[in-house]
C-alpha cells in the first residue's frame, strides 16, 4: 500500500505533467486556429474548426485543473480531492469525444472534400461578396502554402469554369492577356522571394494553362492538384488531435487513480465530537 506522502508526490508529478501537456495542447490549438483553419472554407466541413477550438478549451481547462490538483495535494482536504476527481473525469469524457470526432473527421474526408473543393472553386472563386471573398482567399492560401493548383492533378482548366475566368471573358480581355489561373497557382521560389515567371504561368497559350491540349510542360505552373495535398494536410492535423487526446487520456486516468487512493488515505476534515459522558 502506497503511503500518503508517496501519493502526494505522485499527484504532484501528475499535475505538473498535466500543466505542461495542457500548455502544449493550448498552443497547438491556437496555432491550428490561427494558421491552419483557412482550409475549412473549401473542404466542406466544420469539424476541423471544432477540433481546433476543442483543443483550446481543453488545454485552458486542464491548466486550471492541474493548478487545482496541486492546491488539493497541499491542502489535503477530501472535498478538494473529490472536486479534482470529478473535473478530471469530465475532462476525460471531453477528450474521448474529441478523439471520436477526429476519427469521424478522417472517415468523412474523402467522401465530401473532392465535391466541395470543386464546387467552391467553380461557384465562388473570383466572385464578389463576403462569402466569395473568403473562399477566394482560402483557395489562394491553400495553393500557395501547399504548392498546388485547382483540385486534382493537371486540373488547371477547372479555372475556366470559375468567375475568375468568366469575368475576364465578359470584360472582353484579349486572348493573349487572359489570365487562365491565379497567381497562387504559380511556382514561387522562397530563395529569391519571387515567382518564377507570372506571365508564362498565367497567360501562356501554346502550353498549359492556355492550351486546350496537355502538350509541353510549363515550369512556372503547379501541376499538382490540391485535393490530395489537402487530404494529407487535414489527416496530419487530425492525427495530432488523436495523439494528444490519447496521451492525455492516459495521464488523466493516472490522476484519477492517484486522487482516489489519496482520498482514501486522508482522514475526515472534521473532528468527531465525543458523545461519552464525563
Amino acid at each position: 500500500m502506497l503511503s500518503r506522502q508517496t501519493l502526494k508526490i505522485f499527484m504532484t508529478i501528475t499535475n505538473v505533467l498535466f500543466f505542461i501537456i495542457a500548455g502544449v495542447m493550448l498552443g497547438i490549438g491556437i496555432w491550428i486556429a490561427v494558421d491552419k483553419i483557412f482550409i475549412s472554407d473549401i473542404i466542406g466541413t466544420d469539424l476541423f474548426n471544432a477540433g481546433a477550438y476543442l483543443m483550446i478549451i481543453c488545454g485552458a481547462v486542464l491548466i486550471l485543473i492541474s493548478i487545482w490538483g496541486c492546491l488539493s495535494t497541499v491542502q489535503m482536504k477530501r472535498m478538494y480531492i473529490m472536486i479534482y476527481f470529478v473535473a478530471v473525469l469530465v475532462s476525460l469524457i471531453m477528450l474521448i469525444g474529441a478523439g471520436i470526432m477526429a476519427a469521424a473527421f478522417q472517415g468523412e474526408i474523402k467522401s465530401t472534400m473532392l465535391a466541395s473543393m470543386r464546387a467552391t472553386l467553380q461557384s465562388y472563386y473570383g466572385y464578389e461578396g463576403t462569402r466569395a471573398d473568403t473562399v477566394t482567399h482560402s483557395w489562394d492560401t491553400t495553393q500557395t502554402l501547399l504548392r498546388c493548383c485547382a483540385v486534382e492533378d493537371r486540373d488547371y482548366r477547372l479555372y475556366r469554369e470559375s468567375w475568375f475566368y468568366k469575368t475576364q471573358i465578359e470584360q472582353g480581355v484579349q486572348r493573349g492577356e487572359i489570365k487562365y489561373v491565379p497567381e497562387s497557382c504559380c511556382v514561387y521560389t522562397e530563395r529569391y522571394q519571387q515567382y518564377v515567371n507570372l506571365k508564362t504561368c498565367q497567360k501562356s497559350t501554346h502550353m498549359a494553362p492556355g492550351s486546350d491540349t496537355d502538350r509541353g510542360n510549363n515550369p512556372a505552373l503547379y501541376y499538382t492538384g490540391c485535393y490530395q495535398a489537402a487530404v494529407n494536410f487535414v489527416k496530419g492535423n487530425a492525427e495530432v488531435l488523436v495523439g494528444m487526446g490519447f496521451g492525455f487520456s492516459v495521464i488523466l486516468i493516472c490522476g484519477m487513480v492517484f486522487s482516489i487512493l489519496l482520498y482514501r488515505r486522508i482522514t475526515y476534515d472534521f473532528t468527531p465530537v465525543s458523545t461519552r459522558e464525563r
